[in-house]
C-alpha cells in the first residue's frame, strides 16, 4: 500500500520543524555561552530561541496542544544540542580546556559552525527560512488571508530571538537598525504565499521560501546592509 500524500507532507513538515529547532537551538546555546551562561542557562536560552516563536504562533492561531508538547523529540534535540554546546563552546572569558585544545575534530566542527560571522549567519539563515516556511504555511492552512500569512512567518522565525534578547536585558535586535532578519523571513514567507496563490507544486514553495530568505539575509550580512 502506497503512503498517503498527506502523510508524506506531514512527515516533511515535521522533519523541517525538527531541523529548524536544532539549528535555532545551536545559535541560542552559542549566544548563551558567549554571554557567560552555565549549562542550565544555555539550555534555557537554546529552548527559548528554538520554540519561542513557534509557541507564540500556535497561541495566536489557536493550534493546541503546542507543537513541542506533542512530541518529546523536540526537547530531546534541544537537550542534545545543549550538551554538545557545552563541550564545544567555552563561556565568555573562559579558556578552552586541554581536552578541547587537543581535539582537532572538535576544533574543526567549532570553526565550521561558529568560526566566522558569515558561517554563523548561514546557519541562522537556514533556520530563519525553515521557520518562515512553517509559520506561513500554518497560517494559510488555519484560514489566515494570504497577504497576512507572512506575518506568522516573521513571528515564528524572529520572536524566539526577541525573548532571548529580553532575558539578556537588551533591546531585541530586530527592533534596532541591524542586518536583515525579520525582513528576510517576511520576504521568504511572501515567496511561499505567492507560490501557494499560483498553486505551484508543493516543493516549489518551500524552495522559493528558503532561497529568498537566505539570499536576503546573507546579502545584508555580506554587504552590511542594515534596516533604518
Amino acid at each position: 500500500m502506497e503512503p498517503d500524500v498527506d502523510d508524506i507532507l506531514i512527515l516533511f513538515q515535521t522533519v523541517i520543524q525538527w531541523i529548524a529547532i536544532v539549528l535555532s537551538a545551536s545559535t541560542g546555546v552559542y549566544d548563551a555561552r558567549r554571554n557567560g551562561l552555565d549549562f542550565f542557562g544555555a539550555l534555557v536560552i537554546g529552548a527559548i530561541v528554538a520554540v519561542g516563536g513557534g509557541t507564540i504562533r500556535d497561541l495566536l492561531l489557536g493550534r493546541y496542544p503546542l507543537f513541542w508538547l506533542q512530541d518529546p523529540i523536540y526537547l530531546t534535540g534541544i537537550f542534545i544540542v545543549g550538551v554538545i554546546g557545552i563541550i564545544l563552546i567555552p563561556k565568555s572569558g573562559e579558556e578552552p580546556t586541554e581536552k578541547t585544545r587537543s581535539s582537532g575534530i572538535i576544533q574543526s566542527i567549532t570553526r565550521l559552525m561558529f568560526g566566522t560571522s558569515g558561517s554563523f549567519a548561514l546557519i541562522d539563515s537556514f533556520a530563519i527560512g525553515m521557520w518562515a516556511y512553517l509559520g506561513t504555511l500554518y497560517a494559510i492552512t488555519s484560514g489566515i488571508p494570504l497577504i497576512i500569512s507572512p506575518i506568522m512567518g516573521i513571528i515564528t522565525a524572529s520572536f524566539g530571538g526577541v525573548l532571548r534578547d529580553i532575558l539578556f536585558a537588551k533591546i531585541p535586535e530586530i527592533f534596532r537598525p541591524s542586518q536583515f532578519y525579520a525582513i528576510a523571513s517576511c520576504a521568504g514567507g511572501g515567496a511561499y504565499a505567492i507560490a501557494w496563490y499560483f498553486s505551484l507544486p508543493y516543493p516549489t514553495g518551500f524552495i522559493a521560501c528558503m532561497v529568498v530568505t537566505i539570499l536576503v539575509r546573507m546579502t545584508s550580512v555580506r554587504y552590511n546592509i542594515t534596516s533604518f
